[in-house]
């Protein structure tokens, strides 16, 4: 409310979906007056499609900010969305690897994220891994725009998933501190 947030547009997976914890953020935000439109249909590994209509529903439902909630993929989805509201060339002419970052000159709307994974650290990074519909190669999407202004953590938002998704995000982390550790 203290930034004049609407409605905003919450990005998420078909699982986290349907889960009470994220009936309760939109009801909340609800009473609130803030009604928000809810975006879950990606692919496990997000593609350029779903960016493109997750763009589209933002601009459709006059929406005025990105919430991504969930894991990586909803992470990277929200991101990209963002970034594809107010730039309006082929999503992947912003490809970090071609020097796409500079490109990335206009404003994104106001962005905030709240993980229910652990591990990946999506919820603070500043870019998105998005795949071609076609020939499945993926694109880094990349700028310092894209860096949440506000990121809620709540370890207890990973109580509520299905237990097989905490034990492969926790496989996940593990993996990660492994790697970094060696």
């Amino acid at each position: 409310k203290a930034n004049n947030i609407t409605k905003p547009l919450l990005v998420t997976d078909s699982v986290v979906v349907d889960l009470n914890f994220f009936k309760k953020i939109k009801n909340d935000l609800s009473a609130k007056n803030i009604y928000a439109e809810a975006f879950f249909e990606m692919h496990k590994n997000p593609v350029k499609s779903d960016v493109l209509q997750g763009a589209d529903i933002f601009k459709k439902t006059n929406c005025d900010c990105v919430i991504g909630i969930g894991g990586g993929v909803a992470m990277d989805v929200a991101r990209a969305i963002a970034l594809k509201v107010n730039h309006h060339e082929d999503l992947f002419y912003y490809d970090d690897l071609i020097g796409g970052e500079k490109y990335v000159t206009g404003p994104v709307p106001y962005f905030i994220t709240v993980p229910t994974t652990s591990g990946t650290g999506s919820e603070v990074g500043r870019s998105a891994i998005i795949a071609d519909d076609v020939i499945h190669q993926k694109k880094i999407l990349f700028s310092p725009k894209l860096l949440a202004k506000i990121c809620f953590c709540d370890p207890a938002l990973t109580m509520d998933l299905p237990p097989f998704i905490t034990a492969a995000t926790g496989m996940d982390a593990l993996t990660h501190n492994l790697e970094a550790f060696l």
